[in-house]
């Protein structure tokens, strides 16, 4: 039912593409910066610092974007390769980094294996999602990938809602259930990886013609993808506002959690809902109102149109901090996941409104590989703020929220700009 709305010779690639991702989701569900991140400072706290604790959960809240920094060595290792293949090799060592969580030993050294099993999960699936954008530009027109990206986002929130709702009931009944969740995550990516399997990238002799040519008149340097920046002024302004925006919202996860934690003592099961399950499960009935207006819009236009939404929901998250009131975090955690329901639609996408079709690699590491940056520096910085006020003053931890909320401001701004000067 799902794929009748795409074109006849697209509906075989997507119903398969469905299955893979429809059971990836299931390991990408537990990965998300809140399971992770609330499963750390819940479980991990005996003889473990508060500092120590704080920087792993700010790396693992982090570690999906931070993991993009390797877009460029996807993007290099991928030329000239077949998708399927190399999608199916990342696929499989994501996997391997799955079967190595439920082994970690409650203590500094399982606090080290499973932060680092984490990061290489995230590596690997930055190359999956890197290569992936070259897949679905081949096998499907823009009004079709913008509908199948959508459905399978529908797809794709549902599950990792459930999964981590599960996760958080299971953690709530026993810390050491994380090692079951966590194994049954790395068979549903196996699955996953078997049935992507059979996926055929249309065209893929002349795309793999098109790379070599292309690699074989350049040298490859990280300073070549990002001759992207220096050749395309408007991506390079989109860029540059995307990055300001960006960073506020990664950085508020990790912040919430320690104020969810320490100054609110929230249960396990209701943190993940408020940062993970319930924005995620919201996503989908938002997602067919973005599509459609991304359909009939530039990405700067749309940017500047889901912004607003994004920075009503930090506002929120902030107050609701400050405040230590529950009822305004569930409501920020609704407008989170409408807003992020274009938010990653648009992640996916919006490059190919500046690429040229032998570039478009090229242009999603670019992109990508700023979002690891702050991926890597806006969490980190979250924590840190947080730390430095409470030791200032205990109790003052949530006005680190104020921080995410001016930069998630900023960057709506710079978006409306640009869109005033390109239209």
């Amino acid at each position: 039912v799902l794929t009748r709305s795409l074109p006849f010779m697209s509906r075989p690639h997507a119903w398969l593409e469905l299955q893979a991702w429809g059971a990836l989701a299931v390991p990408t569900g537990l990965l998300a910066g809140g399971v992770v991140g609330v499963l750390i400072n819940t479980t991990f706290v005996s003889g473990i610092s508060d500092w120590n604790l704080a920087i792993a959960t700010a790396l693992v809240t982090g570690a999906g974007p931070l993991a993009n920094v390797f877009s460029a060595v996807w993007s290099k290792w991928s030329e000239g390769r077949e998708k399927v293949a190399a999608l199916t090799l990342l696929k499989a060592l994501f996997t391997a980094c799955l079967f190595v969580i439920p082994l970690v030993p409650i203590n500094h050294i399982g606090l080290f294996i499973l932060v680092v099993a984490v990061l290489g999960a995230q590596i690997f699936w930055a190359g999956i999602v890197t290569i992936r954008a070259v897949v679905w530009r081949a096998n499907y027109s823009r009004t079709a990938r913008t509908t199948f990206a959508a459905q399978t986002q529908i797809i794709v929130s549902i599950v990792m809602s459930l999964v981590g709702a599960a996760a958080g009931l299971a953690l709530d009944l026993n810390v050491n259930n994380f090692r079951w969740v966590f194994f049954g995550s790395a068979v549903f990516s196996l699955l996953g990886v078997f049935s992507f399997k059979r996926v055929r990238v249309r065209r893929q002799k002349q795309l793999l013609a098109a790379e070599k040519k292309a690699r074989d008149n350049r040298i490859f340097r990280l300073g070549n993808v990002f001759q992207v920046l220096r050749d395309d002024a408007i991506y390079r302004k989109y860029l540059l506002w995307q990055f300001i925006f960006g960073s506020g919202n990664l950085m508020t996860i990790a912040p919430l959690i320690l104020v969810l934690t320490y100054n609110m003592g929230v249960p396990r099961l209701t943190q993940i809902l408020i940062t993970a399950s319930v924005p995620t499960i919201l996503m989908p009935a938002t997602t067919p109102f973005w599509a459609s207006a991304l359909a009939t819009r530039h990405v700067v236009a749309f940017r500047a149109l889901n912004s607003r939404v994004f920075v009503l929901a930090s506002a929120t998250v902030f107050f609701g901090g400050i405040f230590q009131s529950l009822w305004l975090l569930w409501v920020s955690a609704v407008l989170i996941g409408v807003a992020f329901g274009g938010g990653m639609l648009i992640w996916n996408l919006g490059h190919n409104d500046f690429a040229p079709q032998e570039r478009n690699v090229e242009y999603m590491s670019v992109h990508v590989t700023l979002t690891g940056i702050r991926g890597l520096i806006a969490p980190l910085i979250g924590v840190g703020f947080y730390g430095l006020l409470e030791s200032y003053k205990p109790g003052t931890g949530p006005w680190a929220l104020s921080l995410p909320f001016v930069l998630t401001l900023c960057g709506s701004c710079g978006f409306h700009w640009l869109y005033h000067t390109i239209k």
